[in-house]
């Protein structure tokens, strides 16, 4: 009997103990705006070398058949941090294609442009990339993003005029890798999140 008691209190005194401890905390916080979900890493590319870093998606929206996205990343690392900030990128991606492949680009906008107003390698501007780059990006699917890493990767782009001469897209854009390279490996990261999510 009173080894019975003694193992009683043994195990009553286990249980305590494990049951007055100090429950897992974690930093992960929940806000109906928004969660650590919407941190994603991308490969940011910077000539030729990858390394992950982290993207924040600030606005997500679905609509009945895409999903509005804002989404905040660092694109050119290499020039001064008076010359550099954080992109905003606007993009709507389809929700209705009949497979994540399929999924497509609707809208593609940069609503605050980070690089340099003009790229001290080739005097490239956001107006050029807003007039050739977007547009050629709309109508995009997964697998046709997913098959593009690098600027050399982009084989179907409609030539560009440059100073009254016409030239290839990836000639016409040599010297502003970075900006194209990140954009298309953001776009990776975000297909990959909004497939896993709507598909």
């Amino acid at each position: 009997m009173r080894r019975l008691r003694i193992l009683s209190l043994l195990l009553i005194t286990v249980m305590l103990f494990v049951g007055c401890q100090a429950a897992p905390t974690s930093n992960s916080k929940e806000y109906p705006n928004f969660n650590d979900s919407r941190i994603i890493p991308y490969q940011h590319i910077k000539h030729g070398s990858a390394e992950e870093y982290a993207a924040v998606i600030l606005f997500e929206y679905q609509m009945d058949n895409y999903t509005k996205y804002q989404i905040s990343y660092l694109s050119c690392s290499c020039r001064a941090a008076s010359a550099n900030y954080q992109h905003l990128l606007y993009v709507e991606i389809n929700n209705n294609n009949d497979s994540a492949q399929e999924a497509t680009i609707r809208d593609i906008e940069f609503q605050f442009w980070g690089d340099s107003a003009v790229n001290p390698e080739n005097g490239m501007t956001y107006e050029m990339i807003e007039k050739e780059f977007l547009p050629y990006l709309i109508y995009k699917s997964k697998a046709e993003i997913d098959a593009m890493t690098t600027l050399k990767d982009i084989k179907d782009a409609d030539q560009v005029e440059r100073n009254g001469n016409m030239y290839d897209f990836v000639d016409a854009y040599t010297g502003a890798t970075v900006s194209v390279d990140n954009t298309l490996t953001i776009l990776h990261a975000l297909f990959e999140y909004h497939t896993e999510k709507y598909y």
